[in-house]
């Protein structure tokens, strides 16, 4: 098994003077350019500035079983034309509310700890990230911490350990079987849009489903209603347009609808307006689907998330009454 640790310094956490101040700047995990370093973590490139990923993290800290979306960004202003005479080489992974659980968590000198693993999602299997925060209360496992960093070739405070923490493992292998639940911070999708990373790049059919989901919040955005017991839950993330027509794994392209109003919408029984009002099909004989022409669907509250209105129009044109010629998607 391998695992990534990082002890954590003042200036990443933001350089917070007093206890109980603010930090000065973002708070963030600095991440070591050393190649095994790099090699853990998703590929990004020095040709594309401030190119970016989305990892899935799953802190096993926290009394809740949550996967919560962080930014990771490779800085590279040295490479794209800086100007500055200190331009950027660095590596971050962002943290954000849901990872420091609405609060300032980490504190420096703390050690985290990460593992990277595949769970089996609904559409397909996902890397993830486990992370563990030990600090110097943990007093056995946090030595133990320090020694591994401490004895490895790689620059001060960081470590690639290849073997078995069962410190870690313990609290994995005690995470129940349930479907885990998506967390997206506000922050995540600002910085999504600040980057120059193509965005179609960013999104799997996983990570797309996550974020349609939690835009949504785990309701149809039609009916407004969900049936769900455990991992059983009758919500699929829709492309408005879709994928066979060259849509993307984007969330502004996806609609949580619950599996037959998802279905009528696939077969154009009915569409939307630019203003997110239903257009039921005339010809529809369905008095369940007619009760909401005219409606408006909710609406997610982070622009990022909002449905496409080239998307809508592209259904609206190409999809909706496809029923009537026995069309196929």
């Amino acid at each position: 098994m391998t695992y990534y640790l990082k002890k954590l310094g003042h200036q990443e956490l933001g350089s917070i003077k007093k206890p109980g101040g603010k930090p000065s700047r973002g708070r963030y995990i600095y991440i070591s350019k050393d190649d095994r370093v790099l090699a853990f973590f998703p590929p990004l490139s020095k040709h594309i500035k401030n190119d970016s990923s989305l990892l899935p993290i799953i802190p096993l800290y926290s009394s809740n079983l949550e996967k919560v979306y962080c930014n990771y960004i490779y800085h590279n202003d040295k490479y794209n034309g800086s100007t500055s005479n200190s331009p950027r080489d660095e590596f971050r992974i962002y943290s954000n509310n849901a990872l420091e659980k609405n609060q300032y968590l980490f504190e420096p000198n703390d050690i985290i700890v990460m593992k990277k693993d595949e769970i089996i999602g609904e559409d397909e299997k996902q890397t993830v990230y486990f992370l563990d925060r030990v600090t110097p209360a943990q007093s056995e496992f946090y030595h133990k911490c320090e020694i591994i960093i401490d004895t490895c070739d790689i620059k001060k405070n960081h470590a690639i350990y290849e073997g078995v923490l069962e410190e870690v493992e313990s609290k994995i292998n005690m995470l129940p079987a349930s479907p885990l639940k998506a967390v997206i911070d506000s922050s995540v999708t600002n910085k999504i849009q600040n980057s120059d990373t193509q965005i179609s790049d960013l999104f799997t059919p996983t990570s797309f489903r996550d974020f349609t989901m939690v835009a949504y919040k785990g309701k149809c955005a039609v009916t407004g209603n969900v049936i769900k017991y455990g991992k059983f839950l009758n919500l699929e993330a829709a492309h408005i347009r879709p994928k066979s027509h060259g849509g993307f794994f984007l969330p502004n392209n996806g609609l949580a609808l619950s599996r037959d109003i998802h279905w009528a919408f696939d077969k154009g029984f009915f569409t939307l307006n630019d203003n997110y009002t239903l257009i039921v099909h005339p010809n529809l004989e369905s008095d369940f689907l007619k009760n909401y022409n005219g409606k408006n669907i909710f609406i997610p509250n982070d622009n990022f998330l909002k449905p496409s209105v080239e998307s809508i129009q592209y259904h609206r044109k190409n999809v909706y009454g496809l029923f009537l010629t026995s069309g196929r998607l």
